[in-house]
């Protein structure tokens, strides 16, 4: 077990020890550059389990930043770490959709816990945020990165080449999908395939796309979107993966396409 860290309450290994109830072995990898899941978050009532349904609630703490999501928006902001002290930095910055209201009391509530966030603990399992008192705050499990091949990438955003990151239409499925031999495939409005090469995080297609001639008279605009994502595609020059999203960004480190990985026995709509 990693030492604990500020203080080694036992109200705090206790917390610890119910995410350990149910989450899979980790390395112990440190508090950064980490993707961790929410696991359970305090109430009045005591440590309540996290919510299902919408955005997986993860959290990481790289370079001094902290993002990610508590369910519902995307949340950043920034975090200092010295003599074992762990402090969030107040007033962090959030998209503002809205989501049902257990995930709006859920994110609601993480928030609140991450301003009073005075250090943290760790074991084989998990990671604890905890107070001043050493009571865990918040409790997560290590989430695992999805295999980049093998997998059926769902697109969500792509950059429509005028400098935004837009959501894809309503009604619109495109589909990526990367094989172990360097070849890559897909749906848009047409099928397309092509190939690609990857090294560490470097990824970038290997010659052009080649896709149908099909003209798609509907959902409005999906010609349009599909142009600008091959565009976006061409441009990339890197990947990352953060559990099950795949982030692919061109040489200056701008987004390019974002993509959710299929859960499963999910299929492509039509």
């Amino acid at each position: 077990m990693t030492p604990m860290h500020r203080p080694p309450q036992p109200v705090l290994v206790a917390g610890l020890l119910l995410v350990a109830a149910h989450a899979t072995p980790v390395a112990a990898s440190g508090l950064e550059d980490q993707d961790w899941q929410l696991a359970r978050y305090r109430t009045e009532a005591g440590l309540t389990d996290a919510a299902e349904g919408g955005a997986r609630a993860v959290l990481r703490f790289e370079d001094g930043r902290v993002g990610g999501s508590a369910g519902c928006n995307r949340l950043l902001g920034g975090y200092s770490l010295e003599d074992e002290v762990l402090t969030i930095a107040p007033n962090m910055a959030s998209t503002m959709m809205a989501c049902p209201p257990p995930l709006m009391e859920q994110e609601q509530a993480v928030i609140a816990a991450l301003g009073q966030v005075a250090g943290y603990g760790l074991t084989d399992t998990g990671l604890a945020l905890t107070d001043a008192d050493g009571e865990a705050l918040l409790t997560f499990v290590e989430l695992a990165g999805t295999p980049l091949t093998g997998t059926t990438w769902h697109l969500t955003h792509y950059n429509n080449g005028k400098g935004g990151l837009v959501t894809v239409a309503a009604g619109t499925d495109f589909v990526l999908m990367l094989a172990d031999d360097g070849r890559l495939s897909g749906k848009a409005c047409n099928n397309y395939r092509g190939g690609y090469i990857v090294s560490g995080e470097d990824f970038a297609l290997e010659g052009p796309l080649a896709a149908t001639k099909m003209l798609c008279p509907e959902p409005e605009g999906i010609n349009e979107q599909e142009a600008a994502y091959f565009a976006a595609l061409e441009r990339v020059a890197s990947h990352r993966i953060r559990g099950d999203e795949l982030v692919l960004l061109d040489a200056d480190g701008a987004t390019q396409a974002r993509f959710r990985a299929a859960q499963p026995g999910e299929q492509p709509s039509d």
